[in-house]
C-alpha cells in the first residue's frame, strides 16, 4: 500500500511538472513572435515548408503572400536592413551596385527584395523614403511584425543587423548566401550561377568576358 501511495504521488508530480513546462513553453512562444507556430507556405514549391504562410507589404503598400507570390518559381535576391540599421551597418549602396549589374533582368527574371529587420518601426512610407534616397528600384518589404519575424526566422536572420544576403532559384530548389557587403561583382556572379538558360554563368571569368 505504501509503495502504491509513493507511485501515485510521483505520477501526480510528474503530470504537474509536464503541465507547467507546457504552459511555460506556450508563454515563451507568445512573448517571442519568432517562436510562434504558423502554417507553412502553400503552392507545392520545393522549399515551401521552410517559409511561413504570411502576407507582406512593399513600399508602395502592395500586399502579397510572401512565398506563393514573391518566391515560388522565381530567381530571387534577398537582403536585410532597416532605416535605423543603415546607419550602423549600411548595405544599400552595395545593393544598388548589384542592381546596376542586373538592371536588364530586374523585375523580369530576377526579383530583388529587401526585408526590414525592424518591422515595429519600418512602415511602407519610411521604407519608400529609404529606397528613394538610394535610387533602389526593387521591393522593400514590411508587414505585421509577427509575420515579418517569421520570415526573418526562415532565413536565420536574427537581430536587428544581419549581414548575409540570399540568392535562390525555387524552380531548381537551390539557395546560397553571400555577405551583403561583398564586392557586388561576386554577388552578381551568384545570381548568374543560379540562373538558367543564356543567363547561366558559373564562373566569374566568364562574366568578366561577357
Amino acid at each position: 500500500m505504501e509503495s502504491r501511495r509513493k507511485f501515485l504521488a510521483t505520477a501526480v508530480g510528474a503530470t504537474v511538472a509536464v503541465t507547467a513546462a507546457t504552459a511555460a513553453s506556450a508563454a515563451a512562444k507568445n512573448d517571442n513572435p519568432a517562436l510562434m507556430t504558423c502554417s507553412p507556405a502553400v503552392g507545392g514549391g520545393k522549399n515551401a515548408s521552410r517559409f511561413p504562410h504570411v502576407i507582406v507589404q512593399d513600399q508602395f503598400k502592395r500586399k502579397a503572400w510572401f512565398y506563393e507570390e514573391l518566391i515560388r518559381d522565381k530567381l530571387v535576391f534577398i537582403n536585410f536592413t532597416s532605416v535605423k540599421g543603415e546607419k550602423y551597418y549600411p548595405i544599400l549602396e552595395n545593393m544598388v551596385k548589384v542592381q546596376e549589374m542586373i538592371s536588364d533582368r530586374l523585375g523580369k527574371d530576377v526579383f530583388m527584395y529587401t526585408i526590414t529587420t525592424d518591422p515595429y518601426r519600418d512602415t511602407p512610407d519610411t521604407l519608400k523614403t529609404l529606397a528613394d534616397a538610394y535610387g533602389a528600384k526593387w521591393q522593400f518589404l514590411s508587414g505585421e511584425p509577427e509575420d515579418v519575424r517569421l520570415v526573418l526566422e526562415a532565413f536565420h536572420a536574427r537581430g536587428s543587423l544581419h549581414g548575409l544576403s540570399w540568392v535562390g532559384n525555387e524552380k531548381l530548389g537551390r539557395w546560397l548566401n553571400k555577405p551583403s557587403r561583398l564586392h557586388p561583382l561576386y554577388i552578381a556572379e551568384s545570381i548568374a550561377r543560379l540562373s538558367t538558360g543564356k543567363h547561366h554563368k558559373p564562373y566569374l571569368e566568364r562574366m568578366r568576358s561577357a
